[in-house]
């Protein structure tokens, strides 16, 4: 099956497959893209819920699942979808089943997590055709991820900060075991290329690692 990535920046990512075009936090899109068939919200935070850049990739055939916390701010004509860990939704093809992204040592201030997990926020595992992928999400890594893995493709953040380091994604690809991971979340808010090369220098030998330009860079 034919598979087409995009990384937008941050953690925005489209990937067409099977004839479905999934995009996910969409950020910083630039004019003239196609439609999503299925737009994916993590969660509420600037960056990853911007209604600028939803209205870019929206269309009338277009669904919306998101967190709760992004349900409630995201406008009510898209008519989203409140999705929970746990949740599992099929849309055609695509199964879609939300996962927890949370933090457990980024901290916005002392004991006040950046990410707790009572907000439940979102990574998701899409299954469509034989692919697998999984999008950590804002998260660090947690026990979650054990039930995760193996999968085709991971997108993991690398960035630090309120993110997984380097360190800890690589840690996170050692549990979740994708075939390819695509280190996301640096190089504007937090991290920088360098972050995502010393990821791909700590995963283990036999996961791939794509680094990618995003859209719109020279």
């Amino acid at each position: 099956m034919e598979l087409q990535v995009t990384w937008f920046g941050q953690s925005a990512v489209r990937f067409e497959a099977g004839r479905v075009r999934i995009v996910i936090d969409p950020f910083r899109i630039p004019d003239g893209q196609p439609e999503a068939d299925v737009i994916l919200i993590s969660h509420d935070h600037p960056g990853h819920l911007s209604p600028e850049d939803i209205a870019r990739v929206f269309g009338k055939h277009t669904v919306v699942y998101a967190s709760p916390l992004a349900v409630e701010r995201l406008d009510r004509s898209l008519n989203a979808q409140r999705l929970v860990p746990g949740d599992v939704i099929q849309h055609g093809a695509l199964t879609i089943q939300a996962v927890a992204a949370y933090n457990v040592n980024k901290f916005r201030r002392p004991g006040v997590l950046v990410h707790p997990p009572e907000n439940q926020a979102l990574g998701f595992i899409l299954e469509i055709d034989d692919l697998s992928f999984y999008f950590a999400g804002d998260t660090d890594v947690i026990p979650e991820m054990d039930q995760i893995g193996p999968v085709d493709y991971a997108f993991l953040p690398v960035g630090g900060d309120s993110v997984m380091t380097a360190e800890e994604a690589a840690q996170a690809a050692t549990v979740v075991q994708p075939s390819i991971a695509i280190p996301i979340h640096y190089g504007i808010s937090t991290g920088s290329l360098a972050d995502a090369r010393r990821f791909g220098d700590l995963v283990p030998d036999q996961v791939r690692v794509w680094i990618m330009a995003p859209a719109g860079d020279s």
